[in-house]
């Protein structure tokens, strides 16, 4: 009897033996993380500093439209994306929330021609937008509305130059003379061309419309089944992520230097920009208010802007 109670015992320790190993032994999956070429990009550079190389992997797209695509089908994990891009994609289905702004506003429109001192003096003129549908574009739509003006028939939108850096050398060059672009193309102008004036400060326009100080330019999405399966991992990058965005912020040149290395955008011209780009962390609990306003905001003039609708509240984390 004691002997066959001790075979009965080592079968079950083989057993258990056999069993746990292939759990113990699947290794965790890096965090596909991506982000866009630009600001968007900038607060992602410190993540090495609080996360293992092999616990992520960091793809820089050129735009969104890349990134998107490949959250839908479950390549991506995380991703830095435009708020109206977040908010479109929630509304097509994709499954996505909203972890953190991570941008706030940091939008002018430049000018070269002196005779531009109030909104009535842009009658006739043309504004150039890199890209329609980008937020220069709504932001540029917004402006002349407000403005009391008429897209088309009082102000004409020009959008055939989409890159922002392109746009950014023809201001610079004098060849067009009123453009509305983000950061860090705005320092870089006018450091390049002290002519180059802001004639009007975005920033300050919604905060006179709305109340609210700024609005959430870019968001750090989550794909939903990743958060649910994976909360202890995804609680490792957001916080890396929040230590990025304070790092950047605090050594400018360094995060150019990191910036560059990770082919988001050439230090020369990141590390000068970085204190107007107006990089954040606000959790999604706390600034689920804001995004909403500003959601609510854009619908008013533009449905289109966010998908048709003003995501519900279960697009926040």
């Amino acid at each position: 009897m004691k002997r066959i109670a001790i075979l009965v015992m080592s079968l079950l320790m083989v057993t258990t033996l056999l069993v746990a190993q292939p759990i113990a032994e699947t290794p965790v999956q890096p965090t596909a993380i991506a982000v866009m070429a630009g600001p968007t990009g900038f607060s992602s550079a410190g993540l090495g500093r609080s996360l293992d190389e092999d616990a992520f992997t960091l793809t820089v797209f050129p735009s969104p439209n890349e990134v998107i695509a490949r959250l839908a089908n479950g390549e991506l994990d995380v991703a830095a994306l435009p708020s109206n891009v977040a908010a479109n994609l929630y509304n097509k289905g994709v499954k996505i929330q909203v972890a953190a702004v991570i941008g706030d506003g940091m939008l002018s429109v430049l000018s070269t021609d002196d005779s531009i001192t109030s909104a009535a003096d842009l009658v006739g003129k043309t504004i150039h937008a890199p890209g329609a549908g980008s937020t220069p574009a709504q932001m540029a739509s917004l402006l002349i509305r407000e403005a009391g003006l008429v897209e088309g028939t009082d102000v004409i939108l020009d959008y055939s130059v989409s890159a922002p850096a392109q746009l950014a050398q023809l201001v610079i060059a004098g060849k067009v003379s009123l453009a509305i672009l983000p950061e860090p193309f705005v320092t870089m102008i006018r450091t390049k061309n002290p002519q180059v004036t802001v004639a009007a400060d975005v920033q300050e326009l919604y905060r006179s419309l709305t109340g609210i100080a700024n609005y959430p330019m870019s968001v750090l999405v989550v794909r939903s089944d990743f958060a649910q399966q994976n909360p202890a991992q995804l609680t490792a990058v957001l916080n890396a992520y929040e230590q990025s965005v304070s790092w950047v912020n605090a050594n400018h040149a360094a995060a150019g230097e990191a910036i560059e290395a990770a082919d988001i955008m050439a230090a020369a011209m990141a590390a000068p920009a970085i204190g107007s780009c107006n990089l954040v962390w606000r959790p999604a609990s706390e600034a689920a208010g804001e995004l909403d306003a500003y959601y609510t905001f854009l619908y008013s003039f533009s449905p289109d802007a966010i998908g048709g609708a003003v995501p519900k509240a279960d697009l926040y984390r």
